[in-house]
């Protein structure tokens, strides 16, 4: 047991006492030390005690809200701290959302520092339940990469951690683009943007191709601005409350961070998440094929696919992992046309040959 559990309990157990003893004594007219003070009938003498004995509970959580003030809620307000309940670390649910970003696929520069900002929370968490200072950072980032990487579920799993430790109440993803946060009429963007920022407030707002908004060219960029300072306004309000990432090409995320002070000073940290390789490909679409219980071919899977992976990764439209998952797709149809065709069903339904996916590719 800890120390914050340990000074959560001891007023518990003091003023429940307190409470039990001061209803006993009030409601029993011959030991009241009050003048005058007589309870005729047992439902007036009933009624006080039930009014006494909410009173002693609300003023028991008082206690051991103020006992255990320093915990991560406190920085969330001071009433929201002294209604939330305490924080106490779970490392059975820490556990969770790390494994599955550890069981993603590649990604091993992405991990190293996702482990590192977990580690800095944790400490963090510690120093607060220790009533020790905190230096105030920024939890706002940046994730570079192409499309299909695993930005989004990386945010979503961040985002389950953040709730874990106590740095966010809820701690669930708001995914949006440039089309859900600018309209195409005056004020109107304002009013969608601020919307979306109140749907993931105690949680994680994921705005993908974030510099779209700050795109000079792109129709409307002037919204877009207006969508920005909406946002960074929220940011600023509710800083202890939401925290945002923004994703994107690396280049352009550089010159979205930089055309807007509040934004280079709000978003310090950036994630760079690369492409996948060959190798990793085909793992995403073994993975795949497992997850959804396919069988695939032991020979000649590889010398298959990595080449086309290799040729088709040059193309400007590939999608990384989102590609393989179309992929398969198009895979799953075709086994589907063979079986009918031929009219072999039962066990064969589960096994996806060569052809199948030499079908599949000479036709994307």
């Amino acid at each position: 047991m800890n120390a914050s559990t340990i000074r959560f309990y001891i007023p518990l157990l003091l003023i429940t006492v307190f409470g039990v003893f001061l209803t006993v004594w009030i409601t029993t007219p011959e030991k009241a030390p009050w003048v005058g003070m007589t309870y005729s009938d047992t439902f007036t003498r009933s009624a006080v005690a039930l009014l006494l004995f909410a009173f002693a509970l609300l003023l028991t959580y008082a206690a051991a809200r103020l006992a255990i003030l320093g915990t991560p809620y406190e920085s969330n307000g001071a009433w929201r701290s002294f209604l939330a309940p305490p924080a106490f670390e779970s490392s059975e649910s820490l556990n969770k959302p790390i494994e599955k970003i550890e069981s993603m696929v590649g990604l091993n520069s992405v991990k190293r520092e996702i482990n590192s900002l977990i580690s800095r929370l944790q400490i963090e968490q510690q120093r607060r339940l220790q009533n020790m200072s905190v230096t105030a950072t920024s939890q706002h980032m940046v994730f570079t990469g192409p499309p299909g990487v695993g930005k989004t579920e990386i945010a979503r799993q961040l985002g389950a951690v953040y709730r874990t430790l106590g740095v966010l109440e809820r701690g669930h993803l708001v995914e949006v683009d440039r089309s859900d946060l600018v309209a195409g009429y005056v004020g109107q963007t304002a009013e969608r943007t601020l919307a979306i920022c109140k749907r993931a407030l105690d949680g994680v707002l994921f705005i993908d191709e974030a510099y779209s908004l700050v795109d000079g060219s792109a129709e409307g960029g002037g919204f877009g601005k207006e969508a920005i300072e909406v946002l960074l306004k929220f940011m600023e309000d509710h800083r202890s409350r939401i925290i945002v990432i923004v994703a994107g090409y690396p280049n352009e995320m550089r010159r979205f961070v930089s055309s807007n002070p509040g934004l280079a000073s709000r978003f310090a940290k950036t994630i760079d998440f690369p492409a996948y390789r060959p190798s990793e490909l085909l793992a995403i679409f073994q993975r795949i094929a497992h997850e959804r219980q396919y069988e695939l071919p032991n020979a000649g899977l590889e010398r298959l696919l990595k080449p086309w992976f290799a040729d088709r990764m040059k193309s400007a439209e590939w999608g990384n992992a989102r590609s393989i998952r179309n992929l398969f797709e198009r895979v799953c149809e075709e086994q589907a046309n063979r079986l009918a065709a031929s009219a072999e069903f039962g066990h064969t339904i589960q096994h996806i040959s060569l052809d199948d996916i030499e079908s599949a590719i000479a036709k994307l």
